[in-house]
C-alpha cells in the first residue's frame, strides 16, 4: 500500500487524502482500484491503466450511445458519443491504453457505417448512394443487394471504400485514438 500511495503522490503528483481513500486488495496489483484506476507492471516498471470494471462501463455507455434504435438520428447520436468520450478521455487521459482505444475507436467507426446502412434501408437507395460515392456499379449492386445483415455488409469491400474513416470523420465522427493522443501527450 505505501508503494502504490508513494507512486501516485511522488510521480504523478496526486494529493491523496489517506483518510477516505480504500484499496480493495493490497496484495495483488490486479486488484488494485484507486478512483477507477489501476497499476499494471511490465519490464520498464508501473504505470497507471484503466481499471477493467472501468472499461466495462464505457463499452456498455457506448453500444448504448450507438444503438440500432438510434439510427434514425445519427448526427444527434455522433454529438452524443463526442460528449461522452471527450469527458471519458479527460479524466482517464493519462492512463495507459493506446491499443483499447484503438480497438474501441475501430469497433465505432464499424457501428457507425451499420447504422448509416441501416439508415438507407431499401437495396434501390444503397446501390445509389454507394454509386454516388465513387463505388463501381458492380461492386455497389452486390453489397446493396445483399441478404446478409447489417453488420456483416459493412465489413465488404464497397461499404469500406465509401464510408472511409476520413469522410466519417468529415461528417462528424469523433476520432477517439487521434483525440487520445493529443490528451495523452498533454501529461
Amino acid at each position: 500500500m505505501e508503494s502504490s500511495t508513494n507512486y501516485l503522490e511522488e510521480t504523478l503528483k496526486f494529493t491523496m487524502n489517506r483518510e477516505k481513500s480504500r484499496t480493495v486488495s493490497v496484495f495483488a496489483i490486479r486488484n488494485f482500484k484507486f478512483l477507477s484506476f489501476a497499476l499494471g507492471r511490465n519490464g520498464s516498471g508501473t504505470y497507471v491503466r484503466v481499471h477493467p470494471k472501468s472499461w466495462k462501463k464505457f463499452k456498455s455507455k457506448r453500444k448504448t450511445l450507438s444503438s440500432r434504435k438510434k439510427c434514425q438520428s445519427i448526427k444527434s447520436s455522433l454529438e452524443e458519443i463526442k460528449v461522452y468520450a471527450t469527458g471519458w478521455l479527460n479524466y482517464y487521459g493519462f492512463a495507459s491504453m493506446k491499443n483499447n482505444i484503438e480497438d474501441i475507436n475501430g469497433w465505432l467507426c464499424h457501428r457507425i457505417r451499420m447504422c448509416i446502412w441501416k439508415q438507407w434501408k431499401k437495396p434501390k437507395t444503397k446501390v445509389r448512394n454507394l454509386f454516388k460515392m465513387g463505388i463501381p456499379m458492380e461492386l455497389a449492386w452486390q453489397a446493396g443487394n445483399s441478404r446478409r445483415g447489417h453488420w456483416f455488409t459493412t465489413h465488404t469491400v464497397a461499404v469500406n471504400m465509401a464510408m472511409t474513416k476520413e469522410r466519417l470523420i468529415n461528417s462528424g465522427f469523433y476520432d477517439l485514438a487521434t483525440a487520445y493522443q493529443s490528451v495523452h501527450v498533454n501529461y
